[in-house]
């Protein structure tokens, strides 16, 4: 959406005049502000009698290529809901009823500069699933394998509506919304183990918007942004530029410490240490959805991590390593202790590199946290991590 610049009733050049409390177009002839406001979309969550999420893969910019809700733009004269069920039908060929509302997610377009996207789940679903307007494929996907969500928007509004059935549905159907690049994490009922692979989870470090940018390029799944010595303001402006890089690909965006940092710049979830804010705390201030990942250097702490409710655990150092120099390195058997035991995803960490992850896939580890590896030949690190078949 391009910047006005002429009044819209009487054709003056349009000026700037701080009004209401902010700094606005203002009509100098009309002596009236000329409001710029975020256009209306709508998003379907669809579920089949097997809990799987249908989503379509776009075929017209932004995002083209990649899978999203069904949805689009409210047309005037209609209300949302309106415009949701006709999106649906145009786009797969479905028709069904409004079930309930899933949250207002306002979201920046390159585009349309800022969307609101109005989120809602279907009931009564009927009809020949066919791909329509604006995409080439529509597919239920399992919520545990999705692919990745080309918009956070989306991601959200699907979080929101798996929140509520985690809550509605028998233990052994409850799924945690976190959204990975390639699918949820499910949360494993008691006695069956559950571990999700995003492969390379990359920790910037250095240039940290060079590094977030060539990891995300190359198909990174999550990143975490990682800094120990810049002050609070540079480090919301270095968050913001990633936070822009992952929305790009499509790729979570974690932060490592502080809750106030990501909760500003809309991060997917914050990383917790030992020594931080306990994690039914940090639940209390954030957003439903939001990811938490707890660092443990042990199995007793990579239980209570799990028994606390993180998303995820990172745990290390497995190998020396200077960033974690006051740290004994725990060693791979106490790694395969941990992800043999806890059901959330495990992440290893501390001294990895592309020679000695071999010995961790061995004993199941799916995950490997990087720091130093991924300043040097970025793109190709995280793709070959990425290139490594899990274990079942």
């Amino acid at each position: 959406m391009r910047t006005k610049h002429y009044c819209h009733v009487c054709g003056t050049r349009l000026t700037k005049k701080f009004f209401e409390e902010r700094e606005r177009l203002f009509c100098p002839q009309c002596q009236y502000p000329v409001y710029e406001n975020p256009l209306p979309a709508t998003a379907a969550v669809v579920m089949n009698e097997n809990h799987e999420v249908l989503l379509v893969k776009r075929n017209v910019e932004p995002k083209a290529g990649q899978w999203c809700l069904p949805g689009g733009f409210v047309e005037m004269g209609e209300a949302p809901e309106q415009a949701c069920l006709r999106e649906l039908k145009e786009e797969t060929g479905l028709e069904g009823e409004i079930h309930r509302w899933a949250g207002n997610i306002i979201s920046e377009s390159p585009v349309y500069q800022w969307v609101i996207v109005m989120g809602y789940s279907i009931k009564n679903v009927r009809g020949r699933l066919t791909a329509g307007d604006d995409c080439s494929e529509a597919v239920y996907f399992n919520p545990v394998a999705l692919p990745t969500i080309a918009f956070r928007s989306h991601r959200e509004i699907l979080r929101n509506v798996l929140e509520t059935q985690r809550h509605e549905e028998p233990i052994n159907k409850k799924l945690l919304p976190g959204v990975q690049g390639d699918g949820f994490l499910e949360k494993s009922p008691p006695g069956r183990r559950r571990q999700e692979n995003f492969g390379a989870y990359v920790i910037t470090s250095g240039n940290h918007i060079e590094i977030a940018e060539r990891a995300c390029s190359a198909g990174a799944r999550i990143l975490q942004y990682r800094e120990k010595h810049a002050g609070r303001g540079e480090m919301v402006k270095t968050a913001r530029e990633i936070r822009k890089i992952t929305e790009k690909y499509g790729t979570l965006f974690i932060i490592n410490d502080f809750i106030d940092i990501a909760s500003i710049v809309g991060a997917d979830g914050v990383h917790l240490g030992q020594d931080d804010i306990p994690i039914a705390e940090a639940r209390k201030i954030v957003p439903s959805g939001f990811l938490i990942g707890r660092s443990t250097h042990s199995l007793e702490q990579a239980i209570e991590g799990e028994q606390q409710g993180a998303d995820y655990i990172g745990i290390g150092p497995v190998f020396a390593t200077p960033t974690k120099e006051n740290y004994i390195p725990i060693g791979i058997d106490t790694v395969k202790q941990v992800v043999e035991t806890v059901g959330i995803p495990v992440v290893a960490i501390g001294g990895l590199n592309l020679d000695n992850i071999a010995e961790l896939h061995k004993v199941g580890v799916k995950n490997f946290g990087m720091v130093r590896a991924f300043q040097k030949n970025t793109e190709e690190v995280v793709r070959r991590i990425n290139q490594i078949e899990p274990r079942a």
